[in-house]
C-alpha cells in the first residue's frame, strides 16, 4: 500500500475510501544506480493515488479569507532553492524551483519516493520497493531505505541490512548531516522512530508515543524531532521528542466532542527558526486543512478553508508555506504558496505540477548549463 510521508498517512487512507484506493508498489529486485538526464517532466499516466479525504463543505466558523476555490493563481515570485518529489510512475526527480534544471534521478523499476535532502543539497535519501527486507506483514508500509548522489548515481542501500529485517518508511535526513530519522518495526509489531547514521552505523531505537511513531521530521538545529502518533483508535497528534528519542511531548488534540475516530492532525513540518510547525488536520470535522501552532503546542491558528484537504510541504526561509492541495477528481495534488501568517493566497509553483507528495526542498540550486 503506497502511503506518504508528510502523508496523509495510514489515517488518510482509512478516511479516503471515498476519494481514492491504495495503488499497488511495483516490486524490483536489486539496485540499480543509473546517472540522472534532462528532460522534461512526463505526463503522468492516470493512476489511482492515495489522497486526503474528500470533505463536506467547511465550516461557517473556519476562516474565509483563504485559498478560493477559481481558477488558478499565477506562479508565486522569488521562489529559490531546489525540490525533489516522486511521480506517478515511481520515480524520484529534482527541479529547481523556477522550473529550469529538472533532472531524473532514479529509473530502476520499483516504487521509489518520499525523497529528503543531505545538508549540502548533494544527496537524497528515500523509500524504495527496491532493494531487501522482510516482508512488511501487518502492511505498514516498510521498504528498502536508499542514499544517491542529487544526479543519480551512487545508489546504495542504507537500511534494512539484510533480508531477514523489516524495512522502513518516512527517512529525514537530519539538517546537521549527522543522522537519518525513519519509521519503522521491532519485533513485536509496534511501530517506532529509528536514527542512523549515513553510513548505515549507529542504528539507535529512539521509542515512539503510544507504540506508534510516524512522518519524523528533524527540527531546523537538529535537537529535536515532530513524530505523529495514534493510540490505536485512529485519531493521530503531532509529539515532539529529543534528538534522543527522551522528553516525548503531544502537542495537538482532538477537540472537544471528536475523542477518536480515523483522522487526526499529522504531517508537521517546522518554521526555519524552530519556533512554529504547520501540520494538517480535520480537527474541524471536516476537510483536512493547514493550522500552525508555536513549538510548544499554544497559539493555534487555522490556515486554509476550502473543499478538498491541504497539507504543508514545505516552510520556505521567507515566510511562505508551500501546500498540497486535492481537489474533487484529481490524481495528483496541485501546488500553492500561501502565507504563513494568514494563510493568503500567493501564488501557484507549477514547476511541481505533475508531481506527487511528499517532497523536500533545498536552498542549493542547481546553476550552470
Amino acid at each position: 500500500m503506497d502511503r506518504l510521508r508528510h502523508r496523509l498517512s495510514l489515517m488518510t487512507i482509512l478516511m479516503a475510501v471515498l476519494l481514492a484506493a491504495c495503488s499497488s508498489s511495483p516490486t524490483g529486485q536489486g539496485v540499480a544506480a543509473t546517472a540522472a538526464v534532462a528532460t522534461t517532466l512526463p505526463t503522468p499516466p492516470p493512476a489511482a493515488t492515495v489522497r486526503p479525504p474528500l470533505p463536506s463543505a467547511p465550516s461557517a466558523a473556519a476562516p474565509s479569507t483563504t485559498l478560493a476555490a477559481t481558477a488558478a493563481p499565477a506562479p508565486a515570485p522569488g521562489l529559490t532553492g531546489r525540490f525533489a518529489y516522486n511521480t506517478p510512475d515511481g520515480n524520484i526527480w529534482v527541479v529547481n524551483a523556477d522550473g529550469t534544471h529538472r533532472l531524473q534521478v532514479t529509473r530502476a523499476g520499483g516504487n521509489d519516493l518520499d525523497p529528503s535532502w543531505s545538508m549540502d543539497g548533494t544527496q537524497l535519501v528515500f523509500r524504495t520497493s527496491r532493494g531487501h527486507y522482510a516482508p512488511d506483514r501487518q502492511g505498514t508500509g516498510t521498504e528498502g531505505i536508499f542514499i544517491a548522489q542529487a544526479d543519480g548515481s551512487g545508489e546504495r542501500q542504507l537500511y534494512p541490512p539484510n533480508a531477514q529485517t523489516i524495512g522502513g518508511l518516512f527517512p529525514d535526513w537530519s539538517p546537521d548531516g549527522k543522522w537519518i530519522a525513519f519509521s519503522g518495526l521491532r519485533a513485536d509489531g509496534s511501530e517506532t522512530i529509528y536514527r542512523i547514521h549515513p553510513d548505515g552505523s549507529g542504528l539507535t531505537d529512539l521509542g515512539a508515543p503510544n507504540g506508534s511513531g510516524e512522518c519524523a521530521e528533524w527540527s531546523p538545529d537538529a535537537t529535536k524531532i515532530l513524530v505523529c502518533s495514534q493510540p490505536g483508535n485512529g485519531a493521530w497528534q503531532v509529539w515532539v521528542m529529543d534528538a534522543d528519542g527522551s522528553h516525548q511531548k503531544q502537542l495537538t488534540d482532538a477537540p472537544p466532542g471528536r475523542p477518536g475516530g480515523m483522522g487526526g492532525s499529522m504531517a508537521a513540518i517546522w518554521s526555519l527558526d524552530g519556533t512554529q510547525f504547520a501540520f494538517t488536520s480535520d480537527r474541524d470535522g471536516g476537510n483536512n486543512d493547514v493550522y500552525v501552532m508555536n513549538a510548544d503546542g499554544s497559539h493555534e491558528r487555522q490556515l486554509t478553508n476550502r473543499p478538498g484537504g491541504q497539507s504543508p510541504e514545505v516552510w520556505l526561509p521567507d515566510g511562505r508555506i508551500l501546500i498540497t492541495d486535492w481537489s474533487v477528481g484529481k490524481d495528483l495534488p496541485d501546488w500553492y504558496v500561501i502565507s504563513a501568517q494568514d494563510g493568503s493566497m500567493l501564488g501557484s509553483m507549477p514547476a511541481l505540477q505533475g508531481g506527487n507528495s511528499p517532497i523536500d526542498w533545498t536552498p542549493q540550486a542547481l546553476t550552470g548549463s
